[in-house]
C-alpha cells in the first residue's frame, strides 16, 4: 500500500492503482498540459450528501469538499494545492510534484474530469472526482434610494461554476448569489444560479434559496432579475463582454 511519506526533508507523492482508471480515451496527469488550472469536487460532493433523495446518490464512502488548485514548477513538475470547504476557504496543503511523481495512470484526466486516488487527502476506496472550474465575472444590484442611481451595483466580482459564491456588501442587506453545476435527478446535467437571503458564510449544501435559474452546463451568460435583487454572470475568456467591462471602458 503506497502513500504520501517523507523522506530527508523529500515529500513524495505515490497513489494506488485501480483497474477502472485503465481504460481507452485518457490522459495521464502528467503528460496533459491542460491540467493547469482550478478543479473542485463540488458536484461529486453534493451528490453525496444533498439531503433530497432524487438528487443525492447513496454511498457509505462520502468524500471531502475539495478544491484543487495546479501549476507549473521550474523543475518541470507540478505543484498541487489542496484547499478544502466552499470557495476553498481552509487551507489544507501545498505538495510538489516531480515529473517521475506525476508519470502516474493514478490520476486519470477525461475532458474537463480529473479523477485521483491516494491514501492521504483522497483515501476514499472510490477516487475523488474533480470538475475543472470555469471562471465567471459578474455583478449584483439592489433597489436602494440613498444611491444617486436609485440602486446599489456592486460589480467586478469573480467566482467558479463549482459553487462559487459572492454576497452583497452592504449593512443590514443579507443575499448571498451562488454558481453551481449539478446533476438534477441524478441524470439531467445542469448550471444554476441560485439567491439566498442569508450572509455567504451561512449558506450550507442544503440552504434553501429563495430563486433560482438554470442553463445548459456549457453556457456562458446566465442572469436572473428578481426587481428586488438583480445578478448576472459571463465566462471569462479572451475578448469577454458584460456589465463589467462596459463599465471599465466608461470609467
Amino acid at each position: 500500500m503506497k502513500s504520501i511519506v517523507t523522506y530527508l526533508g523529500i515529500i513524495c507523492l505515490v497513489f494506488f492503482s485501480f483497474k477502472s482508471f485503465h481504460e481507452t480515451n485518457k490522459t495521464t496527469f502528467s503528460h496533459e498540459p491542460l491540467i493547469i488550472g482550478e478543479w473542485d469536487n463540488f458536484q461529486q460532493y453534493w451528490q453525496e450528501n444533498t439531503a433530497e433523495k432524487i438528487h443525492g446518490i447513496e454511498t457509505d464512502d462520502k468524500h471531502k469538499h475539495l478544491s484543487l488548485i495546479v501549476k507549473k514548477i521550474e523543475n518541470g513538475g507540478l505543484s498541487m494545492e489542496i484547499r478544502e470547504g466552499r470557495n476553498g476557504k481552509n487551507f489544507i496543503e501545498k505538495i510538489n510534484l516531480s515529473k517521475n511523481q506525476t508519470e502516474s495512470d493514478d490520476f486519470v484526466l477525461k475532458g474537463d474530469t480529473l479523477f485521483i486516488k491516494g491514501e492521504n487527502h483522497f483515501k476514499n476506496k472510490d477516487p475523488y472526482k474533480f470538475i475543472r472550474a470555469r471562471k465567471f465575472s459578474g455583478w449584483i444590484e439592489i433597489p436602494m434610494e440613498s444611491e444617486p442611481d436609485g440602486k446599489y451595483h456592486q460589480g467586478n466580482l469573480e467566482i467558479s461554476d463549482q459553487g462559487g459564491m459572492a454576497e452583497l456588501d452592504v449593512d443590514g442587506v443579507d443575499y448571498t448569489v451562488e454558481l453551481t453545476q449539478l446533476v438534477y435527478g441524478k441524470k439531467l446535467a445542469i448550471m444554476k444560479l441560485a439567491v439566498y437571503d442569508m450572509p455567504l458564510d451561512s449558506v450550507g449544501i442544503n440552504s434553501r434559496s429563495i430563486s433560482y435559474t438554470w442553463v445548459n452546463p456549457e453556457a456562458k451568460r446566465i442572469g436572473i432579475n428578481l426587481r428586488k435583487i438583480i445578478s448576472g454572470w459571463t465566462f471569462i475568456e479572451p475578448g469577454f463582454v458584460n456589465q463589467n467591462t462596459w463599465r471599465k471602458k466608461k470609467e
